[in-house]
């Protein structure tokens, strides 16, 4: 358990992300672990893949062994929780307790993220410590323990959410980013920053900041979207907005024919009824739909499937037909046995990443009746059996790629509905009979456009990640960032080497503890002291385009270093002004943290 902790603000162990010091006090040592089977288990029952060292490292105590497996499933779990933390960090010591026979004290450097609760840290570390310990110790680990996966999602992933309640784009992107070299930090209220400086972006889940505030209201609204678009020149269906009963039948005499009811301002699929046929469908669709929105959308139905085309920054990374959800035959069981073992199949997956279950209610009956099915129907080989009408995201679906052949007029036209909203990010969704044809010659339609589309939910989306992230950022979102070290003379060199930045065609910027200098040494007033914090100001301002640190405090040695590393470190003649950080002599602080930066002479 977690006895100590030492939570600062920046880089000071070499992780990837800034960290912080924890001792956790390990109450006895399991001794004989199969350590081989043990990781096997974690990593296929709770997903969380475990590896036997660190890298180039050799653990002489069993004390580190179990400490590093403590590490990894920490990590895991706040991962589950969407909270981003991408390594599990580094082992400082492991020793045993001189008070208590029997007891091990490691101090460990771990992720930190900005604004999230110490007590959210304690709580996935104790979890974390005590599952190892007992899992290590059990005679026999449960093929099936779904009442751990109860207690972890209710005990530990649930409040962990709490703390920090972003949607599920997040961890894609913020890990994405990592992959690509991109620095990121929480700014709170589920915000986050990418890049620095000029180069930096702010986004939440998966919008961007750059979205236009008015066309992502006008997006969310479905009627005021659709006269947008229509406006516009783009194929939308034809429909009514109507806030009663009669409303809704009158809007279905006009319309005729097949009809979609929904609410105005809901996403996921809320309150949607397709196939409305009749004038009580169209009763009962209208009231459905109310229970979600004061305004209703009656509208014609549009042949064919809806398909997602993902468009970014004015180009489409991917498209997919959305398919219900269904079950595949294999020639011998029926679709009710295909249904139950989809579910079982689905039961050995951890709560956290289990998708919804395969339902067979009376929905999935009538979809099964338009396909010619009934549970009791022995489903071919290869073959599916829709469970739903349409693909939801509360049901979930079955998603075919079409990127590679979706036809070119068809990319246009989503192209030109993200742009007509201004959205860097955009799920288009179009309804077609075939994606592979021009809209224009099968009657295809513009269903809506998604602000903030969910990303990383399809091996599509997986798949394009690393190309969002490119689209999105300029370059890896990093502005050049240098650092002096030593008295006087460092705020002299540091003038310098801005003169030098400048010449290169960079904003450059130039801050000490105190003191702040615009491009062309120009002073800049900032309302806070300190060089971490004064660092970190500029790194937020999009008008930094390069930016050289002048260290002539040992401050750096307690707050740690404020990005991950330099593009320049120089150390001058003079030494530190020491502050209260642990005594240390002006020529030990000066000798510290410059060799913490790697700096040359």
């Amino acid at each position: 358990m977690i006895i100590d902790s030492a939570g600062r603000a920046g880089f000071h162990h070499g992780l990837r992300q800034p960290d912080q010091v924890l001792t956790i006090r390990l109450g006895y040592c399991p001794a004989a672990v199969d350590w081989a089977a043990f990781d096997a288990w974690l990593s296929e029952k709770l997903a969380m893949p475990v590896q036997a060292h660190a890298a180039g490292t050799v653990f002489e105590h069993e004390a580190a062994r179990v400490m590093w497996r403590i590490l990894q499933i920490a990590a895991g779990l706040q991962r589950a929780a969407r909270i981003p933390v991408f390594e599990p960090g580094r082992i400082l010591s492991c020793r045993a307790d001189e008070r208590e026979a029997g007891v091990w004290l490691c101090t460990v450097a771990v992720p930190r993220i900005d604004f999230l609760a110490a007590q959210s840290t304690r709580l996935a570390y104790d979890w974390a410590t005590s599952l190892v310990l007992e899992l290590a110790m059990a005679a026999d680990r449960p093929d099936r323990p779904e009442g751990l996966y109860r207690q972890l999602e209710e005990q530990v992933l649930q409040p962990l959410r709490a703390s920090l309640p972003a949607g599920k784009s997040i961890i894609h992107m913020l890990g994405t980013a990592q992959e690509c070299g991109v620095p990121w930090r929480y700014l709170g209220d589920c915000v986050f920053q990418l890049g620095w400086g000029r180069r930096a972006l702010r986004i939440r889940n998966s919008k961007v900041e750059t979205d236009s505030l008015l066309g992502a209201e006008a997006a969310q609204h479905k009627f005021v979207a659709a006269q947008w678009m229509r406006q516009a020149g783009l194929p939308v269906p034809d429909h009514y907005l109507v806030v009663d009963e009669n409303g809704a039948l009158q809007a279905a005499q006009n319309l005729g024919g097949l009809m979609v009811v929904k609410p105005v301002d809901r996403d996921r699929g809320e309150g949607v009824t397709v196939d409305v046929d009749s004038p009580e469908a169209a009763r009962e669709a209208f009231r459905l739909a109310a229970g979600f929105s004061k305004q209703v959308l009656v509208e014609r139905a549009v042949a064919g499937v809806c398909h997602r085309l993902l468009v970014v920054r004015g180009r489409v990374l991917y498209t997919v037909k959305r398919m219900p959800i269904a079950v595949q035959g294999d020639g011998r069981m029926t679709v009710a046995e295909c249904v139950q073992a989809a579910n079982d199949r689905q039961k050995a997956m951890p709560v956290w990443n289990r998708p919804p279950a395969y339902p067979l209610d009376d929905p999935a009956r009538v979809a099964l009746s338009r396909a010619g099915l009934t549970p009791d129907s022995v489903l071919g080989a290869g073959l599916w059996a829709p469970l739903r009408r349409i693909e939801s995201t509360q049901w979930g679906g079955l998603d075919v790629d079409y990127s590679k052949t979706l036809h070119a007029d068809n990319v246009a036209i989503a192209v030109r509905a993200a742009a007509l909203f201004g959205l860097g990010i955009a799920g288009v969704d179009i309804i077609s009979t075939d994606i592979t044809r021009p809209w224009h010659e099968n009657g295809a339609a513009i269903n809506e456009v998604n602000l903030a589309p969910l990303l990383g939910a399809s091996q599509s989306s997986l798949g394009t990640l690393h190309e969002l992230m490119q689209r999105l950022m300029d370059g890896d979102g990093r502005i050049p960032v240098g650092v002096v070290v030593g008295a006087q003379g460092a705020a002299i060199r540091a003038r310098a080497l801005q003169r030098q930045w400048a010449a290169q065609g960079h904003a450059c910027y130039v801050t000490s503890h105190a003191e702040t200098l615009g491009p062309g040494g120009v002073p800049m007033p900032l309302a806070i002291q300190g060089l971490y914090a004064r660092c970190i100001a500029l790194l937020a301002d999009k008008a930094v385009g390069a930016l050289i640190l002048v260290a002539q405090t040992d401050e750096l040695l307690g707050t740690g270093l404020p990005v991950d590393r330099f593009n320049l470190a120089e150390r001058v003649v003079g030494e530190l002004v020491a502050t209260s950080h642990g005594g240390a002599t002006p020529r030990d602080s000066t000798d510290r943290l410059a060799g913490l930066l790697g700096c040359t002479a």
